[in-house]
């Protein structure tokens, strides 16, 4: 995962990929590396720390919504070390159970009762369609490459449509199709694929906001492609930068007793 840090090039690029996409400044077009760690910035804060509460919806034919919440946790540690953490908040059934992410996409579980971590995938569910992964939001600069770009339309729009292929072993979703809106850079939809190639899910973003005028992704819906009318929304409440909780992104204490700690 990268260090969510540094948008000062944000315009420059945005400005590059608009000349690019008329074909009046080819030689102005963004690299690759630039367009993914853009799509990135664009959907986090520019922080050391991030502590987030996450509301999540999971609609199902015929069924009343069932509701959780999660609290999101991200930050560097020793120097550029970075790790992402989700602990589970609601209902009262899943309170206990944590996942870490750690600097090689690797995951860690945590449950009640365990004295040791289990490794699991990015694919597994956190609640309704939203998997470990999605739930803590796709990194595309440092775990994908570009295989191909391309004009396309989006609601009407004209957007940047990019294919991705990842670089990273282990990833939930070996590969990946983004729209992205050529002005802002903010991503508007990912499709993302099975190693078979079949399509799983759909994530559509559907709103950004701002903390201390920085830009940042608050509400998104996914969508299973395996079954009819299943959605899961995710929606940021509350989200703060905070100093760093010693120990909070350590996988030797993340299953640690609470008596040990004492």
């Amino acid at each position: 995962m990268k260090n969510r840090i540094k948008k000062q090039t944000m315009l420059m690029l945005a400005l590059a990929l608009v000349a690019g996409l008329t074909m009046t400044a080819i030689a102005q077009e963004p690299t690759d590396a630039e367009i993914l760690r853009a799509i990135d910035e664009a959907r986090f804060l520019e922080a050391d720390y991030v502590s987030e509460v996450m509301e999540i919806v999971a609609t199902r034919p015929g069924e009343e919504e069932q509701e959780a919440a999660v609290r999101i946790s991200y930050g560097t540690i020793a120097g550029d070390v970075f790790r992402l953490r989700i602990d589970n908040l609601a209902p009262e059934e899943n309170v206990g159970q944590s996942f870490l992410i750690l600097e090689d996409e690797s995951v860690l579980l945590c449950t009640p009762g365990l004295e040791m971590p289990l490794a699991i995938s990015g694919g597994t569910s956190v609640f309704g369609d939203s998997t470990v992964s999605t739930t803590a939001g796709i990194q595309f600069e440092n775990d994908y490459e570009i295989l191909s770009r391309a004009e396309d339309e989006f609601d009407g729009a004209q957007v940047l449509r990019i294919e991705v292929q990842g670089i990273v072993e282990g990833l939930a979703y070996p590969t990946a199709t983004v729209w992205v809106d050529p002005e802002t850079f903010r991503p508007l939809q990912v499709v993302l694929y099975a190693l078979s190639g079949d399509p799983l899910n759909r994530i559509t973003y559907d709103e950004y906001a701002e903390l201390d005028g920085d830009q940042y992704l608050v509400k998104q819906t996914i969508e299973t492609l395996l079954f009819d009318d299943f959605s899961t929304v995710l929606t940021i409440t509350e989200i703060s930068t905070e100093l760093l909780v010693e120990g909070l992104l350590d996988p030797e204490t993340f299953c640690r007793p609470e008596s040990e700690d004492e």
